[in-house]
């Protein structure tokens, strides 16, 4: 449990970065809201180690109502990994996240 609040804590800080960085862009909020609708540069696409996988999909499927998009095994590389977002990946956020072999 405590992997998962490191997480969210993790997300909330990256977030408030990327706002911090964009408010910091312009002086006024009318400013600002032209200047995201105008932008297409987006964040998305992260990727988080974590020690499991089947419990942080579960997590952010049922606390974000994210969707697993893809879940493969590389067993020469030794790690699992799952991909989930909004969308699809073309034009959503998503998190990749990837579990080693050998942290089971």
């Amino acid at each position: 449990m405590a992997n998962h609040k490191q997480l969210v804590c993790c997300l909330l800080l990256l977030l408030s970065l990327v706002g911090s960085s964009m408010a910091a862009h312009s002086n006024s909020s009318d400013d600002l809201f032209e200047w995201v609708q105008q932008d297409n540069r987006r964040f998305l696409h992260a990727v988080i180690r974590v020690s499991d996988l089947n419990r942080t999909i579960k997590f952010y499927t049922e606390a974000f109502g994210m969707t697993l998009l893809r879940r493969t095994e590389i067993p020469e590389e030794k790690h699992s990994k799952a991909v989930i977002g909004y969308g699809p990946e073309e034009s959503h956020f998503v998190l990749e996240l990837i579990q080693s072999i050998l942290s089971i």
